[in-house]
């Protein structure tokens, strides 16, 4: 049997100081279980050097392929874009900043395959940024939880099956919330709890004021495709 085909998309912005780190942990993490690995970048117009490490990775290795939005379009966007070139193969989504651990893709993965999930989700436990933004966030996912069918601690680090990829492209909704649209059109969702690192270079884009206005859109993002859905 041939090595199953795996995508990792990966949204970047402003994360040159740990891209060269990512990537070579994710193929090492990859190296580990039976497939091959694609790479998938999206440079959000950051403007760092983050495209130009990119740009780089992809004249040497030509499993690299990478997409820079003419614009900065947000991190959920950036993701709806990179998966519309996925190619249809199974897809890990992480960040590009290292907090989503590169050494429990194989776990991801083995669990994709052997469960016959649709998706799966690293869920976070730990504490892994201050203790405000921690009490903000673990609300904001017990809400997402109850809202969408998740696992708690569902976010962004997640292995999903080409066909539901594919859906999630599909999808003709207004805004996009990766999480939040996999509980939508997933049949069955599993989840192993991981770690996430603190982040040890850099800082979040996201100030208090935009996480909240974040939060809000994923909800609605969650309700229209509800609607949208029993309407049909």
């Amino acid at each position: 049997m041939s090595p199953r085909q795996i995508t990792i998309l990966v949204p970047v912005y402003r994360n040159a100081e740990t891209l060269q780190a990512l990537y070579h942990q994710v193929r090492e993490a990859v190296a580990k279980v039976d497939g091959s690995a694609q790479f998938v970048f999206v440079e959000d117009a950051g403007g760092d050097e983050s495209l130009f490490i990119l740009r780089g990775l992809a004249q040497s290795d030509p499993d690299v392929l990478l997409v820079v939005n003419p614009r900065n379009l947000g991190q959920q966007e950036t993701i709806r874009r990179g998966l519309a070139h996925v190619g249809g193969q199974d897809v890990i989504v992480m960040d590009a900043d290292l907090q989503d651990p590169p050494e429990v893709i194989p776990m991801l993965l083995e669990r994709l395959w052997q469960s016959g999930a649709d998706a799966v989700f690293a869920t976070r436990v730990g504490a892994y940024q201050s203790r405000a933004r921690m009490v903000a966030s673990r609300l904001y996912r017990v809400c997402l939880s109850r809202l969408a069918s998740l696992p708690r601690g569902a976010g962004g680090f997640v292995v999903l099956r080409a066909e539901l990829a594919a859906r999630l492209v599909a999808s003709g909704n207004s805004r996009f919330h990766l999480a939040g649209l996999i509980g939508c059109h997933a049949t069955r969702i599993e989840a192993i709890e991981v770690r996430r690192n603190y982040r040890t270079v850099g800082q979040s884009a996201y100030t208090g004021r935009m996480r909240l206005a974040t939060a809000l859109s994923n909800f609605a993002c969650i309700l229209e495709e509800r609607f949208r859905h029993g309407a049909s």
